[in-house]
Parts: structure tokens; sequence; C-alpha cells
């Protein structure tokens, strides 16, 4: 018979080991750059890392100049009845919101991985800000993973 004292014990043991026994997904972003015109702008690598297999996350990739640039990246797998390809697929979903001076921009991405693939994609975004007459276009590129 067990104590109060060694049940709790043991139940603070089996709580983080349980924790930790989770799996961790993690997004890299890597290879991050920016074209504003003539001038290439080199990002920041990230890693966003899921407390869990499944979850949302998000990191800054870019700050130089009055560019910045974050990512909120969503990770689930998918649970299709009609179809075993299906069942093993992993999305991801990306939020993207860039700012150029005062104006801010933002794009959604959407990545469905299904069964063996690599779990790998290059995303290139093209984000319009208006000057008045003119137009300033910054296309934001970045290879993504998950693991």
């Amino acid at each position: 018979m067990l104590t109060k004292f060694s049940r709790l014990l043991l139940l603070s043991v089996l709580v983080p080991a349980c924790l930790i026994a989770t799996a961790q997904t993690k997004v890299t972003i890597t290879a991050v750059q920016a074209v504003d015109g003539q001038n290439t702008v080199q990002g920041t690598d990230a890693t966003i890392e899921l407390a869990r297999a499944e979850g949302s996350g998000g990191s800054p990739i870019l700050s130089a100049g009055d560019l910045t640039a974050k990512v909120q990246a969503k990770v689930s797998s998918h649970n299709v009845r009609r179809s075993s390809v299906k069942d093993s697929a992993v999305n991801l979903i990306m939020e993207i919101s860039m700012q150029a001076g005062k104006d801010k921009d933002s794009k959604r991405v959407e990545k469905i991985f299904y069964m063996d693939q690599a779990r790998t994609s290059t995303v290139t975004q093209k984000f319009n800000f208006k000057h008045g007459i003119t137009m300033r276009t910054i296309t934001l590129s970045f290879n993504v993973a998950v693991e």
C-alpha cells in the first residue's frame, strides 16, 4: 500500500517523463532572402519548436533597414476516413507578415506533405506596398522543413 507521500513522489516522476516522451515537432526555416528592387537582403534562419507533434508557434525571420518579416506556423495531421494515402499527411500552414516602413502586408501559405514525401519545400511570396502612385514589390523566399 502506497502512502500519500509515495504517491505524490511517483506522480511527480511520471508526469515529466510522459511530457518528455511526447513527440516534438520542429519547423526549420533557412536561406531567407528578400529582393527589394535591385537590392537583396539576407534574413536569419529560424527554428520553431512545437511543444507536441501538432501545434503552432512563430518566429521573426527578417529584420533589415525598414523591412521586417515574421512567420507563424501551424502543423497538423489529416485524418481522412476515405483515403489511406491521406492518413499520414502533415499539413503546414504559415502566416507570413511583412512590414516595409509603415505599410504591412500578410500572406497565407499552406503545404501538405503526403505519406513518405520529404517534408521540405521552398516558399516564394511577393508583397506589394503602394506609396502614392509607385509600387514597391518585395519578393521573400525561404526553405522550410518539418521534422
